[in-house]
């Protein structure tokens, strides 16, 4: 064994001619290589430490995420309630040039709306449209709200965009305009049945090259709201003549354009789609997930009473047995 540690011994160093060892010159050069390689390990190993450091640190805060999403609605709300951050009174922009209109999930053409605070102006109508399918006639539903005229425009078709590049000019149809036509939307007990959500927003202009290519007559931006009509009965009423009809609940597809200042007008109801609803609770799901995705909520009975402080119109009395065909020929005559 002796002569084994001699052998390497003797490789490694040699004797100089005062008899003391030292070491040969490739064994200070492997010694060298061999300190520098533990020091890029070292070094390696370190930047390895402070990356799964960063990598762990990242790791939490998005493990937070859920707690502090609510943020982007905080922020809405006090946009909303028209205060800035020193708790100052700001307004609105009605100029809708000075809206940010940013593409969601649903598609490139569905666009939300900020501040948020712009649909104020359109919840004020679709608090309208509530009204006249919860027993108001139009002329009520246009006092109530303080509106100088129905918020609707009576229109054969509307220029909307369909797929990245081309527009599509899609019929539409409104519901009568007389001022004392009324009419209730009721499910099977008899309670309000019509629930509004938005479905995103599109300008109504596109850029090509430097010029400005306006498309959309008095309204620089259209909204599309679902009408989720979940009655089973409808009720009309028109200079005392009543009648009482059934109904499948449906989904329709509603047009929205603004004016200016903060209005906007109701511009008539797709003629298609139209989908029926065969099971509330999945579209109920659906419907708010969609209108949370453009920062807004359903409208509904409840909405109108909380923010308008407005309740469905009592029924006529014994509203279930007006089915007299004749009642409901004098009511269409009444339309004309």
């Amino acid at each position: 064994m002796n002569s084994i540690w001699q052998t390497i011994l003797d490789g490694l160093t040699y004797k100089n001619l005062a008899g003391k060892r030292q070491p040969r010159t490739y064994t200070v050069m492997t010694a060298l290589v061999l300190f520098l390689i533990v020091m890029a390990a070292g070094m390696a190993g370190f930047q390895r430490h402070l990356m799964m450091s960063t990598i762990s640190g990242t790791t939490q805060i998005i493990q937070i995420t859920p707690t502090v999403v609510t943020t982007p609605f905080i922020e809405t709300k006090q946009i909303s309630s028209m205060q800035q951050e020193d708790g100052t009174p700001s307004s609105c922009p009605t100029d809708s040039s000075k809206w940010s209109l940013s593409p969601t999930l649903i598609g490139n053409n569905d666009n939300l709306i900020q501040p948020a605070c712009v649909y104020q102006g359109l919840e004020k109508t679709i608090a309208w449209a509530l009204l006249v399918r919860e027993g108001y006639s139009r002329a009520q539903a246009t006092q109530q709200l303080g509106f100088t005229e129905m918020p609707m425009r009576q229109l054969q078709t509307v220029v909307i965009p369909s797929g990245a590049n081309n527009l599509t000019s899609v019929p539409v149809s409104f519901i009568p305009s007389n001022p004392d036509f009324t009419e209730w939307r009721l499910n099977a007990n008899g309670d309000a049945a019509v629930t509004y959500a938005l479905r995103g927003c599109f300008r109504t202009s596109t850029i090509e090259g430097n010029r400005l290519k306006t498309w959309g007559g008095d309204y620089p931006v259209i909204c599309m709201v679902v009408e989720d009509a979940e009655n089973v009965h409808i009720v009309y009423s028109l200079n005392d003549h009543i009648f009482t009809s059934l109904a499948k609940p449906m989904r329709s597809f509603l047009l929205f354009g603004y004016l200016s200042d903060g209005n906007w007008v109701w511009l008539g109801t797709r003629d298609d789609p139209k989908l029926e609803i065969t099971d509330p609770k999945a579209n109920a799901k659906e419907r708010l997930t969609v209108a949370t995705l453009f920062d807004s909520k359903p409208w509904d009975a409840k909405w109108l009473k909380d923010t308008y402080h407005l309740s469905m119109n009592p029924l006529p009395d014994h509203w279930q047995s007006m089915t007299d065909e004749g009642e409901k020929q004098a009511i269409l005559k009444g339309l004309q």
